[in-house]
């Protein structure tokens, strides 16, 4: 990584957190998929938006209570057409949105484990201060915590990662960081370091 250009790491959830929960049909606790489509229901000024959840043995659909008697005013009109249209970047948003399962009282299944991480280059150059500089895009409501993105990216243990927040070497827009800090749309982690090179190469990070 160069020690001069800003990078951006785009975190993209594998799939979505599947529901248990007692399937009438089935007359046991099931698996309820993601069904990546919105039910939207007007009625005069109100309106009603559920995510849709389907059984895994039997296609019984259960709906999760996104919006409930809102006031049309209410909704972005941006986000009502996105409803609307099954908007995948909605379904990503409310499908990973813990507050809202809690919400609705649904128990989930852990899927944190399944997630792709994209790095693309940035035109911004990054300061001499900080070894790394990384833009962070994550989905909104995706559970992720900090270290675990650096033990994935970086080949460290958690351990080690502990140890450079503890030394106040890990940063979020130039604000101190702790390893369980969740990551947020629009971070930018940054990284004080040494770096040596080897004959090879290629590059050592050391904690100075």
């Amino acid at each position: 990584m160069s020690l001069h250009v800003q990078k951006q790491w785009i975190i993209t959830p594998s799939r979505l957190p599947s529901v248990i929960r007692r399937c009438p049909k089935c007359g046991m606790k099931t698996e309820f998929k993601n069904s990546r489509k919105f039910r939207v229901n007007a009625n005069g000024r109100l309106i009603d938006v559920w995510l849709i959840y389907r059984c895994s043995k039997c296609e019984t659909s259960w709906n999760m209570t996104v919006w409930e008697r809102a006031e049309a005013g209410r909704l972005d009109e941006e986000e009502y057409k996105g409803f609307l249209s099954n908007d995948p970047v909605l379904i990503e948003k409310y499908g990973n949105d813990q507050a809202l399962f809690a919400r609705n009282k649904a128990e989930t299944m852990d899927e944190r484990s399944e997630y792709s991480i994209e790095e693309r280059d940035t035109p911004f150059p990054g300061s001499l201060e900080y070894h790394m500089e990384v833009h962070i895009k994550i989905p909104a409501g995706f559970s992720l915590r900090v270290d675990a993105i650096l033990v994935r990216q970086l080949g460290v243990s958690r351990n080690k990662v502990k140890t450079w927040c503890e030394k106040g070497l890990v940063f979020n827009h130039g604000q101190l960081l702790s390893p369980k800090t969740r990551a947020k749309d629009g971070m930018m982690l940054q990284i004080k370091k040494e770096v040596l090179t080897c004959p090879t190469g290629d590059s050592i990070i050391q904690i100075k």
